[in-house]
């Protein structure tokens, strides 16, 4: 009897270690899981219901290597009282896209929805804050690639036009020898008789073979058209690996040309275009794997790096702000878990502040002001069930609740 109840009691044991064993193995695949792909958190912000605030529009891709472990579209609707309300987008085909933002395209007075798939540019068109019919953009030629979505009058007709740049991968696995280039390129909106969107796309040569971890669009040469400052990192193989920034003068009709400025040596991660030191023209704030560096306009879109380097961690992020409402442009440096205020001084020299946000790598983040009351909050969410808003006090400080 004795040997038959340590009998019981050893396979209770054993049952019970193994159901442990089982826990620990799944919280552990969890864990490297997240920490196994890289993590693309792409937002783009607009008044997707007409309600007079800014939503969220957040896409999630996680990758191994080149293999797309999961893509998530939310749409975060802002309820004007300090909450969101997350929306999934359930992608065309099953099609989780790479990369989405919004803009009224058919000039009906709502932001239409688009995303990216790494051949074709899908437009969701807005119907009163539901998204229903699409039109597809055919990229020109290429191989899929992750990118970025930029959207602006690029010809100066009054229509929304947009590029796609071309960074960091493929859709596909494909051969380690395979050096086929990434593709940046653009479209310009047209429209047929009967009003049905009929863009024409073409490859910006100036970009030919560059990967582009971001880029930014703005008049850099005030000329009165947009310009394209694009941040440049070296793949280890391919046609064209030199780091260097570019960038991209418009000639007003959409025709992009290389101005011949190669900036910087180190690959870049993100960047922002605004005016730092004040003086009129847009200065540009580009993020890299050790903090930031300021590139001021000299007139003509001629750059030059400024005395300054904002060190810090890896950048994922950068963001230009008045956060503390005294007239000049203050950064927010956002990293893996971390983003961090720098103060400008009002001629463009930045002092860092002790000030941070933290959450995780699998948020994306933004700056913006969400409860309209004319300061930029910062807002940080994962997928479609966490989110922060840290809400701007008016005087330079946060706090995760809108003032009263």
């Amino acid at each position: 009897m004795t040997n038959k109840r340590i009998s019981i009691h050893a396979v209770l044991l054993i049952i019970l270690g193994l159901m442990l064993l089982g826990i620990l193995a799944f919280f552990l695949f969890i864990f490297s899981l997240d920490r196994g792909g890289t993590y693309h958190n792409n937002i783009n912000l607009a008044d997707l219901d007409n309600d007079g605030d800014m939503d969220v529009i957040l896409h999630n891709v996680r990758n191994e290597s080149e293999f797309t472990a999961f893509a998530v579209l939310t749409l975060w609707f802002n309820q004007g009282n300090g909450r969101f309300t997350p929306t999934r987008i359930d992608d065309y085909q099953h099609e989780a896209g790479w990369t989405s933002t919004a803009g009224d395209v058919d000039q009906d007075g709502d932001a239409d929805l688009f995303v990216y798939h790494g051949y074709r540019l899908r437009v969701d068109f807005n119907e009163g804050g539901e998204f229903g019919k699409s039109r597809f953009i055919s990229q020109p030629s290429g191989d899929a690639q992750y990118g970025s979505l930029l959207l602006g009058d690029l010809n100066n007709d009054g229509l929304l036009d947009g590029i796609v740049t071309g960074c960091c991968g493929r859709m596909f696995t494909v051969d380690e020898e395979d050096n086929t280039p990434n593709l940046t390129w653009e479209w310009i909106n047209a429209s047929t008789p009967t009003g049905i969107l009929a863009p024409q796309s073409s490859a910006i040569s100036a970009l030919d073979g560059l990967s582009l971890s971001a880029a930014d669009l703005g008049d850099l040469d005030s000329d009165g058209d947009l310009d394209l400052f694009a941040a440049v990192i070296a793949p280890d193989e391919g046609r064209n690996t030199d780091p260097t920034d570019r960038v991209i003068l418009n000639d007003g009709s959409g025709n992009f040309v290389d101005s011949g400025q190669h900036l910087g040596n180190t690959d870049s991660t993100s960047v922002d275009l605004g005016d730092i030191d004040n003086d009129g023209d847009l200065d540009a704030l580009v993020g890299n794997d050790s903090g930031a560096s300021v590139w001021i306009n000299q007139g003509g879109a001629d750059f030059a790096l400024s005395s300054q380097t904002i060190s810090g961690d890896q950048t994922l992020k950068v963001f230009l702000s008045d956060l503390d409402a005294d007239g000049d442009l203050d950064a927010l440096i956002a990293g893996l878990n971390k983003a961090v205020i720098w103060w400008n001084d009002g001629q463009g020299m930045f002092s860092k502040s002790n000030q941070s946000f933290r959450y995780t790598k699998r948020y994306g983040i933004t700056v913006a002001d969400f409860n309209n009351d004319g300061l930029p909050d910062i807002f940080a969410a994962e997928y479609y069930n966490k989110y922060k808003v840290w809400y701007n006090q008016g005087d330079g400080t946060f706090r995760t609740s809108p003032p009263s």
